[in-house]
């Protein structure tokens, strides 16, 4: 008790041992019911210069502010009741005041950062309080303003007209960090609100338009060594997933003709946003796959990238060259055997978690156009037949959604895979050119014991359906598998399957024979 007392008493040169001290004991649930009272939660808001009716906005003893608001963080995050005291106590309110009050003059680093840091809890954990920040206090308007002005100040003069240039401090990443978590919650139940909300709609979108903007140029930034920018493309992305399909154009901004990036421009847009976002996905499965937070770190950029390719033809092209360029020699291996994108996402489609690969397969199916055909060519019946079959998909007429997608073809088999597949064939289920042919084992064999070896395999087929031993499958014309009831049932199924093939393969000829696009090389 004696140390309460002193932390309410405010007169004494021990406060900031005191708050130390009581940082620790904040950080263990045993005993935590002690420090819940008003008594201690009052006297550590006035500390951090947080009440609402007097913010400090100008803090003389930042030490003392800081440890008290590391002693608040600790509890809000261990406290439900701690969580409701300074909800109603108004420290978001206060919080968000100090952060309107000292946009354009410095705040000592540490005391934004804890500013932060409990506005991204108060906000995570109550929903009135995100819907306050948002309405009453135009949050996402000074939220905005931050980021800019972290950004503009580290721009050289030369670099601020580029696109690229700004080399952010550990300090700027941490913060920024703490913002974009903060935005998450801010936008995270937005598509659920009801016409009531506050702002417009059309002012609303202007608003998400304008933070998916800040977001490309926070995306371009540099910081101090990868793993520090990695971890701050990772918030931009789980930010990104809460923002509308229409926003998504925000992402691209014209090319410039001096651009020696080639790699970055499509279609007369600048494409370096979607780049760094596809190159993170790259660096994420390298570092994730086969681990047990693989789910966790692949979930939210390959949603994100899903989203962006469904909404945005100019994307979804540009991710199309990146991942699934025209197939080459590369077809002699196994589409999951490799290091480039198309074979890490295919391995995808096969992994333990259900929400992973099927998010990796749709993925691909979109920039496939929504064929299964052209999917099968690109990962293997083998690896895609999860999708297929869990969304009906193996009906030959299969393609329901055509008319979103232009009718000109983005994909031209290169010389060198057509030498194959013409010479050696592709086999459907790997994915994979038969390299190795065996020899026809009824080479030697006369017609007539051709026949008669095939009635007696018909005849046993026959049997083992009829006893139940096998139960073959058929596609019905809603793409999904029904049991096959006889030879002759397979017999059809088969022949409308080899018709539909060669249909395939001559409307393919004339895909690529009216291709004109330009391609690009996955690096």
């Amino acid at each position: 008790m004696e140390l309460f007392t002193r932390v309410r008493s405010f007169n004494t040169n021990s406060i900031n041992l005191c708050l130390k001290t009581l940082r620790l004991l904040t950080r263990e649930r045993e005993g935590l019911d002690a420090l819940t009272g008003s008594s201690v939660l009052e006297p550590l808001q006035k500390l951090a210069g947080l009440e609402c009716s007097k913010v400090d906005v100008n803090p003389k003893d930042v030490q003392n502010v800081i440890e008290a608001e590391k002693c608040m963080s600790n509890l809000i995050y261990m406290s439900p009741a701690v969580q409701k005291f300074y909800s109603v106590s108004g420290v978001a309110d206060a919080i968000t005041q100090r952060i309107k009050e000292t946009t354009a003059t410095k705040l000592d680093n540490g005391i934004r950062f804890f500013d932060m840091r409990m506005l991204f809890l108060l906000t995570a954990l109550n929903a009135d309080i995100r819907q306050r920040v948002r309405e009453k206090f135009h949050g996402l308007s000074y939220l905005f303003e931050i980021i800019n002005q972290i950004m503009l100040s580290r721009s050289e003069p030369v670099a601020a007209a580029a696109d690229s240039g700004i080399t952010l401090s550990n300090d700027d990443i941490d913060y920024l960090i703490e913002i974009l978590k903060t935005l998450y919650n801010l936008t995270v139940d937005l598509p659920n609100l009801t016409h009531s909300y506050a702002i417009q709609e059309e002012e609303e979108e202007a608003h998400l338009m304008r933070l998916v903007s800040i977001l490309r140029e926070l995306l371009l930034c540099y910081g101090p060594n990868d793993e520090k920018q990695m971890e701050l493309q990772n918030h931009i992305v789980n930010l990104l997933t809460n923002m509308p399909k229409t926003c998504f154009e925000e992402l691209l901004s014209p090319a410039v003709l001096e651009d020696d990036n080639d790699n970055g421009e499509h279609n007369g847009k600048n494409m370096e946003a979607i780049n760094i976002i596809l190159r993170f996905l790259d660096h994420r499965i390298t570092k994730s796959e086969g681990t047990k937070n693989a789910k966790e770190a692949l979930l939210p950029v390959i949603q994100l990238l899903l989203i962006m390719c469904q909404s945005n033809r100019t994307i979804r092209k540009f991710c199309r060259q990146f991942i699934l360029p025209p197939l080459s020699d590369e077809v002699v291996h196994l589409p999951t055997e490799g290091q480039k994108l198309r074979n890490k996402l295919t391995r995808m489609m096969t992994n333990p978690s259900s929400e992973l690969k099927t998010l990796s397969a749709k993925l691909l199916f979109v920039l496939c156009k929504e064929s299964v055909d052209r999917l099968i060519k690109y990962t293997g019946y083998g690896n895609a037949a999860g999708l297929l079959y869990d969304f009906g998909l193996l009906g030959p007429q299969y393609n329901a959604n055509k008319e979103q997608y232009s009718s000109d073809s983005d994909e031209s088999d290169t010389e060198s895979y057509k030498k194959i597949r013409d010479q050696y064939g592709i086999d459907p289920v790997t994915g994979r050119a038969n390299l190795m042919r065996r020899e026809d084992p009824m080479k030697d064999w006369s017609e007539e014991r051709k026949i008669v070896e095939v009635e007696k395999l018909v005849n046993n087929l026959d049997k083992a359906i009829n006893h139940g031993i096998i139960k073959p499958m058929i596609v019905d014309s809603n793409g999904n598998p029904v049991p096959a009831e006889s030879v002759l049932q397979l017999r059809e199924a088969n022949l409308k399957s080899i018709h539909h093939h060669d249909d395939l393969r001559a409307s393919e000829s004339s895909d690529d024979e009216g291709d004109g696009g330009q391609t690009m090389a996955n690096k």
